[in-house]
């Protein structure tokens, strides 16, 4: 595992490079965990920028924080365990709602993707959801 840091550092790197909050918060979480990404797994977070497909839905930092939790602990068939992931994935959206307040895009962008403060706004998800998810996958 990388420090905690490292990996909130290459999620910021993302978003200010083009990715989008999905895209750059899986990054940023596997990177930290160590977690080699193939190409499939990369693209999966792609549609779910902008609270998927900028329909303003869930927030795509938070898909993509649950998409890097379900990469760690997700099963590979039904007989898995699927409750690891389940809880993980329910103590980062309790984080999340607790700081931000709420978890549908529209009521943290405020349809607002156009604006020279959308990048610096969004960017505060995308920071503090790596670091959520990261601290969820950390602790026991």
């Amino acid at each position: 595992m990388r420090p905690v840091g490292e990996g909130v550092d290459l999620a910021m790197k993302c978003w200010a490079g083009g990715y989008n909050c999905a895209e750059s918060v899986l990054r940023g979480v596997c990177h930290a965990q160590s977690m080699e990404l193939p190409d499939a797994a990369k693209r999966m977070a792609t549609p779910f920028g902008g609270g998927v497909g900028r329909c303003e839905d869930i927030c795509g930092a938070l898909v993509g924080g649950v998409l890097a939790i379900g990469i760690a602990l997700g099963r590979t068939d039904s007989s898995g365990d699927k409750l690891m992931s389940r809880s993980a994935a329910a103590r980062l959206h309790a984080a999340f709602m607790k700081e931000y307040g709420s978890t549908c895009c529209r009521d943290l962008n405020r349809s607002d993707f156009d604006s020279p403060s959308h990048k610096p706004r969004c960017g505060r998800f995308v920071e503090g959801t790596t670091r959520f998810a990261i601290d969820v996958l950390r602790s026991p």
